[in-house]
């Protein structure tokens, strides 16, 4: 199997001899490729891993809101005191279409991240476990070697060729290591969110909550966040579908939301990208390589939250991974197992998630409005996602084949 030849490479029988060799090369500085490069070399300290990343810093640009969940955090690294933190959250409040609020949760939610220090936390402790990352570099095509895998990559002004007896693909929601490998990593342009967002000050909200904000007229097939992020500043942004945009982009959206909303807001900075709301792709191994993370499409197709994902699927990788290596096997039998437990893991649920989310889409802002005033009359120490998904369903029974199979 031969992958696609870029930079203006020989054709594949004329590649020039790898100037570099190693046991698993990771594709991508993320959280994902980060956790995948520690715990490989965690488990077995024989093995030579390569990370690499494109950009000129581990953490930045930041691409994301930087909300995650405490419980799954806490399973990679100690938030306590972290510098990385910059919010911890214990509130969330939700915003109908016409303003009404519904606070669901309270107590130890999660945080909000300070991305330009969390990821450089992890590739020091994957650093100090052994495994070499190299920053401003970027692998620019590959193809099939044996029972291995050539990569070309590009860095330090120069290219040369690594061969990899292992790859992980963990290169993001552009990422093309997957799909050069001949893996299937096509999105439906509905389960495509473009996405914007400020980094904003002399912004007034309640610093320990994470705000949501749905409507039709504030994000048209997604929604707005507001994640506080320390004294009077938060992450404000929000994602829409393209097919329901009105020909607007993203950050068309977002200027008039901030507009509306936070007018006395100062922008200090922006991001923008995209985000995949659809399930992992169905076959996210092939013979010597893994994808995780956003590449595999391992992000929550409801909350468009995919750190912890990453985490828990690099750390999926790096187990499965070292086990292959040993028994001297990375065929795409033998790397099945990953696949297969990530779907027992997270990935049957989002299957279940994007069918909710698709059933949602179709009920218009006065459905929500009128579901966040049903919810308000449910007890605050009451209202769990169960419940407020039984109000749901008192209002639209079609809704039951779908929240049945996982809130029932």
């Amino acid at each position: 199997m031969s992958g696609v030849v870029r930079s203006g490479l020989a054709p594949d029988s004329a590649w020039p001899a790898p100037s570099r060799r190693c046991d698993v090369l990771v594709v991508g500085g993320g959280p994902g490729g980060l956790i995948a490069a520690r715990e490989l070399m965690t488990r077995d300290r024989g093995l030579s891993v390569i990370l690499l990343e494109r950009d000129r810093a581990i953490g930045a640009p930041v691409r994301c809101g930087e909300g995650v969940g405490s419980g799954g955090l806490s399973e990679f690294i100690d938030p306590t005191n972290a510098p990385w933190v910059s919010r911890r959250i214990t509130k969330v409040i939700f915003w109908a279409p016409d303003g009404t609020e519904v606070r669901v949760a309270e107590g130890d939610v999660g945080y909000v991240l300070d991305r330009t220090r969390f990821e450089p936390a992890l590739a020091t402790e994957a650093g100090l476990a052994g495994a070499e990352i190299l920053i401003g570099t970027e692998a620019t095509a590959l193809r099939r070697d044996g029972d291995g895998w050539l990569v070309a990559v590009r860095g330090a002004g120069r290219e040369y060729v690594i061969r990899a007896r292992l790859l992980i693909a963990a290169d993001g929601v552009d990422g093309m290591v997957a799909r050069w490998a001949g893996l299937d990593t096509r999105v439906p342009s509905r389960d495509m969110e473009s996405c914007a967002q400020y980094l904003m000050t002399n912004v007034n909200v309640d610093q320990d909550a994470i705000y949501l904000h749905f409507g039709d007229n504030v994000a048209p097939g997604g929604y707005a966040w507001v994640f506080p992020k320390g004294g009077d500043s938060a992450n404000i942004g929000l994602g829409v579908v393209a097919l329901h945009a009105g020909g607007r982009n993203a950050r068309a959206w977002l200027d008039q939301y901030t507009q509306n909303y936070f007018p006395t807001g100062i922008r200090v900075s922006y991001t923008v990208g995209g985000v995949i709301v659809h399930p992992t792709i169905k076959r996210s191994v092939t013979d010597g390589l893994i994808t995780v993370g956003d590449a595999a499409h391992m992000i929550n197709p409801l909350s468009g939250g995919g750190i912890v994902n990453a985490m828990k699927a690099g750390r999926l990788a790096a187990e499965v991974g070292v086990a292959a290596l040993a028994a001297r096997d990375v065929s795409a039998g033998k790397l099945q197992r990953y696949h297969d437990a990530w779907m027992s893991l997270l990935g049957d649920d989002h299957i279940r998630f994007h069918k909710l989310k698709d059933a949602l889409s179709k009920f218009d802002d006065k459905f929500f409005d009128n579901l966040a005033r049903t919810v308000n009359g449910i007890a605050y120490e009451k209202r769990t996602l169960k419940r407020i998904f039984g109000s749901a369903l008192m209002h639209h029974p079609t809704l039951l084949p779908v929240v049945a199979k996982y809130f029932v």
